[in-house]
């Protein structure tokens, strides 16, 4: 699944079977940015958590930026290394998510670009758990289709 020279990855190519086992409704897949179809040098598939109680969405990211660029915003703040499958990565608050966070995200390296797996409540659903606890599931269970 390795992406097209110059292109990001595009995650809507993960196999439906893979975001149904991570717990994610396959039927609200839209490939938009937050409403915004074309992002350019960006790739984006976001999945609703299953189940009409789901508090959450899902977006898996595709840059052809690097990590460290995006790490570099102030925007993204509060960094944690952790582990996804056999990768390093980087945990990380937006200043957006608020305090304590409504949402979580993960930033990983994939050969010199940048794919973010990122966690946010859906418009003013309560937080019903705790986001990085959910995002880092997502990020371990969809790792094996992402590019290395």
């Amino acid at each position: 699944m390795a992406p097209v020279p110059g292109e990001p990855f595009d995650p809507c190519t993960i196999p439906k079977s893979a975001v149904t086992a991570s717990g994610l409704d396959v039927s609200t897949e839209r490939a938009d940015f937050a409403g915004i179809t074309t992002y350019p040098g960006w790739k984006n598939c976001t999945w609703d958590g299953l189940g009409m109680d789901s508090w959450y969405y899902v977006s898996v990211m595709s840059s052809i930026n690097s990590m460290a660029e995006y790490l570099r915003s102030p925007q993204n703040d509060r960094h944690v290394p952790v582990m996804v499958g056999s990768r390093n990565a980087v945990q990380m608050h937006a200043t957006y998510q608020g305090d304590p966070p409504d949402g979580c995200a993960i930033a990983i390296d994939a050969s010199g670009n940048l794919l973010l797996i990122v966690l946010d409540t859906i418009g003013s659903e309560e937080t019903m758990g705790d986001p990085c606890q959910a995002v880092n599931k997502h990020a371990d269970e969809l790792e094996p289709f992402l590019p290395k």
